[in-house]
């Protein structure tokens, strides 16, 4: 019994010390492995799982172009709206090198075509920047709008306490009026 006991701690912390995570998951799919993206989302690692710089498996295989397993991420649920620290999203690595196949993936799954990453450069903008033309007009097709275009509504509002900028509208209609000399 004795053995058995130390048997089954030997056991359960090995299992604990070789236990995969999301590093696996990102791991198998920046390097292109289906076989083991696909291993390791069927043992239920998170789809979404980040890394510490907030890259997701579903960036990781974007960037690489690999649309097999842009595929077997969206299937499992992937969130095509993360970003990670930098404000990058798995549409806007997906314009790197202008893979057709795989912007029209995330955009059929609901990618946000007017995201824009931490300094404000929006997806049509860094496809503007690239020297794929048909994406940018496929970028437009599903909505994506010029930074002009975009409507005051759906801008950021400024932070709390931030000092407002010349022509900016006040908040409260109230505080536009001037106040009343008694």
């Amino acid at each position: 019994m004795k053995h058995l006991n130390w048997f089954l701690i030997l056991l359960a912390l090995s299992q604990s010390a070789h236990s995969e995570d999301g590093k696996d998951l990102f791991a198998a799919a920046i390097g292109g492995k289906l076989d083991r993206t696909e291993a390791l989302l069927a043992q239920g690692i998170d789809v979404n799982s980040k890394t510490g710089s907030g890259r997701t498996a579903l960036m990781a295989a974007s960037f690489n172009g690999n649309s097999r397993i842009v595929k077997a991420l969206l299937a499992y649920g992937a969130d095509v709206n993360l970003a990670d620290n930098v404000g990058t999203t798995a549409l806007m690595d997906a314009l790197v090198f202008g893979n057709e196949e795989i912007i029209n993936l995330l955009i059929a799954a609901g990618a946000d075509v007017n995201a824009a990453d931490n300094q404000k450069a929006t997806v049509l903008a860094r496809a503007k920047k690239s020297p794929h033309e048909n994406i940018v007009k496929l970028l437009e097709k599903a909505g994506a709008k010029a930074e002009e275009q975009v409507p005051i509504e759906e801008a950021a509002p400024p932070k709390e306490g931030a000092e407002p900028k010349p022509g900016d509208k006040p908040a409260d209609p109230a505080a536009a009026k001037p106040a009343e000399k008694k």
